[in-house]
């Protein structure tokens, strides 16, 4: 295309004298994606992360049509469009697994962008706004888990309501706010329907525009040590052209595994079968498990006691995981060597001990190789997983050092060393989760120190390439 809309006719023009679209034409004409080994595979995760959450929002307007949230008629309606409405079981096959496969492409994306050190300056609230959108995208998953009211959603309702009593002071009355009423009620279904589909998309639309807006500004960050990022492909149709071809690709995926898989592939956490309807009179039957991207927090409430520190151990466990997201969030301003320009092996090696943590506790959830068949009460043997889990552990975090010495030439493995040392510990030797954490954070310390003490620097000062 040649010439300003302006001077052509057609649609274009008549668009452009209205609305003068000539430099939105212009822009896309003009921008380019930067090429390298650095960054171009990782560019597509966002498309990626976009084209799922359209998925959502197609597939959820679809099941709107019929869904009906109340008493006698959530579950109803759920079972009328598995059973009766055409292909409407696949429609929430694809539901599901597009949530799934979002939060999946969203997680990767924020850890490949964490490695790249693609928050530095001046692009800080980018990394904030995107950390805010995995927070609603989580949301997503907790409030529209409760909608298809059978037993399994009802009960894991209950139990992940209850941990918000744990925030001090404000405890009781954001469950009751959650709730509407002390107890998982019906009540409860018409808050989180509410949430589900008119709060949070509302939110994240609103959220995405700015994310974006960021991005378009100032454009994508340049490989660490350069100030400008090279030249490259051009957006539009170059780079859209490769995009749209993900997309199918990702569609592909997407309705094969919902074809294949309609309700889930049976995992804890990640199943969603209908089953029956909730009975908020019945017992809970054990062995409740939240969404997959929820469990290591729900096994990290599990290894805190009853009361530490003179408080709950559940309100310890809360503020530790506070503490967690926050760091996460101040990374922009925490890295200091990165917003120098320069290279930060020891935030690079804290999202390595980050993987290596969330890893370890939702493998611990999934009680791997508990062998719960051969124990006398039928529930998995709490120190056979631990062991097992400490195995699997060490055998991934020696795979992706011998990864990190080899192609990045990394030097600086504290951070990760101490998740590994703690899970070694807590499952090899018998010691309690915390203290096994309180002695690998010990000996993290002490080799920092050691470490000062002979260099003079934190970290090593030089480093081989970021990931």
């Amino acid at each position: 295309m040649s010439g300003s809309p302006a001077n052509r006719g057609g649609l274009l023009g008549w668009l452009d004298a209205r609305y003068g679209i000539s430099p939105l034409i212009e822009f896309l004409r003009e921008k380019e994606v930067p090429v390298g080994a650095h960054s171009m595979v990782w560019y597509f995760l966002g498309g990626a992360t976009l084209f799922f959450l359209t998925v959502q929002i197609v597939s959820g307007v679809l099941l709107l049509m019929y869904y009906q949230p109340g008493q006698d008629t959530s579950w109803e309606s759920i079972r009328y469009i598995v059973t009766q409405v055409p292909f409407g079981w696949l429609v929430r096959s694809v539901h599901c697994w597009s949530a799934h496969l979002m939060i999946v492409s969203l997680v990767v994306h924020m850890f490949s962008t964490m490695m790249l050190k693609a928050y530095r300056p001046p692009r800080e609230l980018t990394w904030v706004t995107g950390f805010m959108l995995f927070s609603l995208v989580l949301g997503f998953g907790f409030s529209g888990y409760l909608l298809p009211w059978n037993e399994l959603a009802f009960f894991a309702t209950a139990v992940g309501t209850d941990s918000v009593k744990s925030v001090p002071l404000v405890g009781d009355w954001l469950l009751q706010v959650m709730r509407g009423g002390p107890d998982v009620t019906i009540n409860t279904l018409y808050r989180f329907f509410a949430l589900h589909v008119t709060i949070l998309p509302i939110l994240t639309i609103g959220l995405i525009a700015v994310h974006l807006l960021f991005i378009q500004r100032q454009g994508m960050a340049p490989p660490l040590g350069e100030t400008r990022a090279p030249r490259g492909i051009r957006f539009f149709p170059n780079f859209l052209m490769r995009d749209l071809l993900l997309w199918l690709v990702c569609l592909a995926l997407l309705v094969t595994l919902a074809l294949l898989f309609p309700y889930g592939p049976s995992i804890p956490g990640f199943e969603w079968e209908l089953g029956q309807k909730a009975d908020p009179l019945a017992p809970a039957f054990p062995g409740i498990k939240p969404e997959w991207y929820f469990l290591w927090i729900y096994q990290l409430l599990k290894e805190f006691p009853p009361h530490l520190f003179g408080l709950e151990g559940a309100q310890v466990c809360l503020l530790v995981v506070i503490g967690l997201m926050l760091s996460w969030t101040l990374i922009p301003w925490l890295d200091r060597r990165a917003r120098r320009n320069e290279p930060s092996p020891a935030f690079t090696d804290f999202g390595v001990g980050a993987i290596l943590f969330l890893a370890f506790l939702t493998l611990k959830a999934w009680d791997i190789g508990g062998n719960a068949e051969a124990t006398a009460d039928g529930l998995p043997d709490p120190r056979a997983v631990a062991w097992t889990c400490a195995w699997i552990l060490t055998a991934l975090a020696g795979a992706i050092t011998v990864l990190r010495i080899i192609v990045f030439q990394h030097r600086w493995f504290v951070l990760s060393g101490c998740a590994l040392l703690q899970a070694v510990l807590h499952g090899l030797t018998g010691l309690s989760y915390l203290a096994a954490g309180a002695i690998a954070a010990a000996g993290g310390a002490i080799v920092v120190v050691f470490w000062l003490r002979r260099t003079g620097s934190a970290v090593p000062t030089r480093h081989g390439a970021e990931p």
